[in-house]
């Protein structure tokens, strides 16, 4: 891990304010033994990186320190501290610096990297375009979006040909938020190879390299990955200004469109377009790269582990396929807005993989000024990285922690003495920065776990390699080792 965790130029004040009230400092909390110089640098370098964050949680406590390169790092995992330290963005706490010049490097930032003033404003161009009504809006086409890999999937299974559920469900996050986004069908589902997959891909793997290696070598030499990711965000930077001028020309003869958007894009452009709004062209251009690049992976990720632990436990999956079953009647997958309120049991889901595979497992945040910090004085500058999975794990937080279950996460399902989890995880954030496509994201969950659960078995697939925790900037999957099987609807075998 470089110095991207730690950035800023730290140091521990010789003399607190007096107003702020504490009982211990930074050095007295306990730190895992590192090495000369690097401190615990090296052991956090490399694609496991938050697995070791994981282990040390359950070895040092919930808030430890570590050293990296000279640089001092708390770690916070216990859900009310992180809850406390995320509800101060923007003003008591900033985006980590270091993660702000990697992506900044790579041309990615928008409303991410934005703080303080530039962030408001940014905040409101983006959730312009991510509100109920433009997901509303853009929900008949999430539908069509998914009936046609659902058509891809039975045609793949009658021919006897394997489907790449890795594959496929990247290709399919990335159709629906370009077509959310953009307002453009790229059909990536049926074009293998799509070049914008390509180049997002690409640019995840340089993100997540960068925030994971031990030295910052790209800002003294570029090897021939670092000089492709260029190309890459060239590429998407083309793809995308190309989307806008195409909306903006459509958006010109259809007026209409700006009092009532389809897609997050028009809603953008229609909001940057209000003289008071003060958008540049340039900051909408950067938003509009970034839920691109973010809308693709993280929803992806999250079906694919849900896929994998409901292979793994049959009586969840029967669960869920029964609930499946009862919301959408005879229908293939669902096709009514109001079906999204019904799916308690898929939300639960939901939680449970998050619970067990976080696909952004720890949050990297500065602190603007000296402050207290779960009675431990923080000096202004200090790096914290808020460990967002840390109490999934824990057997005291979550009883029986290693087995999926979501029946923990609703009510009535619940053991007599076991607490609501439902505050104990942040698996969007939290505060005035929770995660703006949130609503977004979940909505596709649910459409196209519906969609599996209604027309497919899961099988576990012992040829396929296991899949292992990669952290690419989120945590992803390194395969899916689940076969789909054609299912026959209750409503089918009666006849």
């Amino acid at each position: 891990m470089n110095e991207t965790i730690a950035s800023d130029e730290l140091g521990l004040a010789a003399e607190a304010p007096a107003e702020l009230r504490y009982t211990r400092r930074i050095e007295d909390l306990p730190s895992p033994k590192g090495q000369p110089f690097a401190g615990n640098a090296l052991q956090l370098s490399g694609r496991q990186m938050h697995q070791k964050f994981t282990a040390w949680v359950g070895e040092f406590g919930p808030m430890f320190r570590l050293q990296v390169f000279g640089h001092t790092i708390v770690i916070v995992s216990d859900a009310a501290t992180a809850h406390g330290v995320m509800r101060e963005r923007p003003d008591g706490f900033r985006r980590n610096g270091g993660l702000k010049q990697v992506m900044n490097e790579l041309h990615i930032g928008g409303v991410f990297t934005a703080e303080g003033a530039a962030w408001r404003k940014q905040r409101k161009l983006v959730m312009s375009g991510l509100n109920a009504e433009v997901i509303r809006n853009f929900f008949p086409k999430m539908v069509t979006l998914t009936e046609r890999m659902l058509e891809r999937w039975k045609v793949a299974l009658a021919e006897g040909r394997t489907v790449d559920l890795r594959r496929d469900l990247k290709a399919m996050a990335l159709d629906t938020i370009v077509g959310i986004a953009m307002g453009h069908d790229i059909d990536a589902v049926n074009q293998d190879g799509d070049p914008l997959q390509r180049d997002i891909d690409n640019m995840f793997q340089r993100l997540g390299n960068r925030t994971t290696a031990a030295f910052p070598y790209w800002r003294y030499f570029k090897l021939p990955v670092d000089r492709a990711a260029e190309r890459s965000f060239a590429d998407i930077e083309k793809r995308v200004v190309e989307f806008i001028r195409h909306t903006r020309e459509r958006m010109e003869q259809q007026r209409e469109q700006q009092r009532k958007p389809a897609n997050m894009l028009e809603a953008m452009i229609a909001a940057s377009e209000d003289p008071e709004s003060e958008f540049t062209d340039e900051e909408l251009v950067a938003n509009a790269i970034l839920s691109v690049i973010g809308g693709e992976d993280t929803t992806a990720n999250s079906i694919a582990w849900m896929l994998c632990l409901l292979a793994q436990n049959p009586a969840a999956a029967a669960a869920l396929a029964a609930e499946v079953d009862q919301v959408l009647g005879a229908a293939p997958l669902p096709r009514e807005w109001e079906q999204m309120k019904a799916f308690s049991y898929l939300e639960a889901a939901h939680s449970e993989t998050q619970r067990l595979k976080a696909v952004a497992p720890y949050l990297g945040l500065t602190a603007n000024a000296d402050c207290v910090v779960a009675d431990t004085f923080i000096p202004k500058n200090t790096a914290i990285i808020v460990a967002t999975a840390g109490e999934g794990r824990d057997e005291a937080q979550f009883p029986g922690h290693e087995r999926f279950r979501p029946e923990r996460w609703i009510a009535e399902l619940r053991n007599p003495d076991e607490e609501d989890p439902s505050r104990k995880l942040f698996p969007f954030g939290g505060g005035a920065r929770l995660c703006p496509g949130r609503f977004l994201a979940l909505t596709e969950i649910k459409v196209v776990v519906a969609m599996i659960m209604r027309n497919f078995e899961l099988e576990p697939d012992p040829k396929a390699p296991p899949a292992k925790e990669l952290l690419n900037f989120f945590m992803a999957p390194s395969s899916v080792p689940v076969r789909l099987k054609l299912r026959v609807p209750p409503a089918e075998e009666v006849r």
